[in-house]
């Protein structure tokens, strides 16, 4: 039966959500398994079918939540990997960046970071990987990034023609191509990049 509301008319019955609520544990489980899939097999070795039953649901649960294996599989990355290269938030700009730029010679001899290889490899040969991957990892990561060198530059630590985009590509770049090729480069040799890009920068 109806209640009456505050100005005397009948309150109209709250409407339910469609569907089941989305089970945080239940995602993480999921990812988790997705994961250790992507790590094992690489994008091309995992299907969804693999993943919803290693991870105990139906395949239905994935298409409720994810478009596509893709989106599992970035979630999934991101998911484990998010924390593990943070730019920061506490000390001076220039200091993140150079502790950030030793973390990514570190995170390239990782097994996590053989699964970011393994990635880029990956997204040449598919169009929406290299779309997703672009949207959830490249995109935001480069955002983080060129806020911290704005910040240099607010800072007075870096000079007002530093383009920031352009900073972060020498930084991050130069450490790409020989971890593709089986020798990613140490934290020392990482810092040495640093030193000589921030030195060039404020030279000019």
């Amino acid at each position: 039966m109806s209640e009456l509301d505050a100005a005397g008319n009948f309150a109209k019955p709250e409407a339910k959500a469609i569907g089941r609520p989305r089970s945080e544990k239940t995602r993480k489980a999921i990812l988790k398994t997705a994961f250790r899939l992507l790590k094992k097999h690489g994008f091309d070795g995992v299907s969804n079918q693999q993943i919803a039953c290693e991870a105990g649901v139906s395949t239905a649960t994935l298409y409720r939540w994810w478009h596509n294996k893709q989106e599992i599989l970035l979630d999934s990355y991101l998911e484990t990997t998010r924390e593990l290269l943070p730019y920061g938030s506490r000390g001076a700009p220039l200091s993140r960046l150079r502790n950030y730029t030793r973390r990514i010679a570190e995170f390239l001899k990782s097994d996590d970071g053989h699964v970011f290889l393994g990635l880029l490899l990956a997204i040449h040969d598919d169009a929406t990987l290299r779309k997703a991957f672009y949207e959830k990892v490249f995109s935001p990561r480069r955002a983080e990034g060129c806020a911290v060198v704005q910040e240099a530059i607010d800072s007075g630590d870096l000079p007002r023609t530093v383009d920031p985009d352009l900073m972060i590509n020498l930084l991050i770049g130069p450490q790409i191509l020989p971890a593709l090729m089986g020798r990613p480069l140490s934290p020392a040799a990482a810092e040495k990049i640093f030193n000589v890009v921030v030195g060039t920068f404020n030279r000019s």
